[in-house]
C-alpha cells in the first residue's frame, strides 16, 4: 500500500467522522439547517423558531459562523469533498494513441484505455507524472481535513 492509498483512507474516515457528527447534529436539533438571530442565538429553520442555541457574544460574528458552518452546510462540504477525491483518483494514466511507446508505463488497459507497447516498462511506475500529481493533490484535500506530515490522527 503505498503513501497515498494511506491517506486516502485515512481521509476517507475523517470525511466518514465529520458526517456522522453533523448527522447527529441534526438528528438532535431536528434540523440540519441554522440560522443566527441578532437576539444571539442560533434557531433551527424548520420549524421555525426552535433554538439550538443561546449565543451571548458581543460581536454576531462567531454565532453567525456556527450558522454558516450548520450540519447542512457541512453534509455540503463533505459531498463536494468525497466528489473531488474521486474525481481525483479517476485520473488516468497518460494513453498516448496512435504510438503506444509512448504511453505511460503504469497505464492499463481497464483503466486508462490503453498500455504501453514497450515490454521494458510496461507495468513499472508511472512516468507521466499522473500518480505525483494525484498524490499532490490529495495531500491538499487531506491538510484541510487536519493531515500533517508526520501526525497520523
Amino acid at each position: 500500500m503505498t503513501d497515498t492509498d494511506h491517506l486516502v483512507m485515512w481521509l476517507r474516515e475523517a470525511m466518514d467522522a465529520a458526517t456522522q457528527r453533523a448527522e447527529a447534529a441534526a438528528t438532535e436539533t431536528s434540523s440540519a439547517e441554522w440560522e443566527y438571530q441578532e437576539r444571539g442565538t442560533l434557531n433551527i429553520t424548520s420549524p421555525p423558531g426552535f433554538v439550538v442555541a443561546a449565543v451571548d457574544y458581543l460581536d454576531p460574528a462567531p454565532g453567525k459562523f456556527m450558522a454558516d458552518n450548520d450540519p447542512a452546510a457541512v453534509l455540503r462540504r463533505i459531498a463536494a469533498n468525497r466528489k473531488l477525491l474521486d474525481d481525483l483518483l479517476g485520473e488516468k494514466h497518460q494513453v498516448v494513441e496512435g504510438d503506444c511507446w509512448y504511453t505511460c508505463a503504469a497505464a492499463a488497459e481497464e483503466r486508462d484505455g490503453g498500455e504501453t507497447c514497450d515490454d521494458s516498462r510496461l507495468g513499472k511506475p508511472c512516468d507521466c507524472g499522473r500518480d505525483a500529481r494525484v498524490a499532490r493533490r490529495v495531500l491538499l484535500l487531506a491538510e484541510g481535513w487536519g493531515w500533517s506530515e508526520g501526525e497520523q490522527r
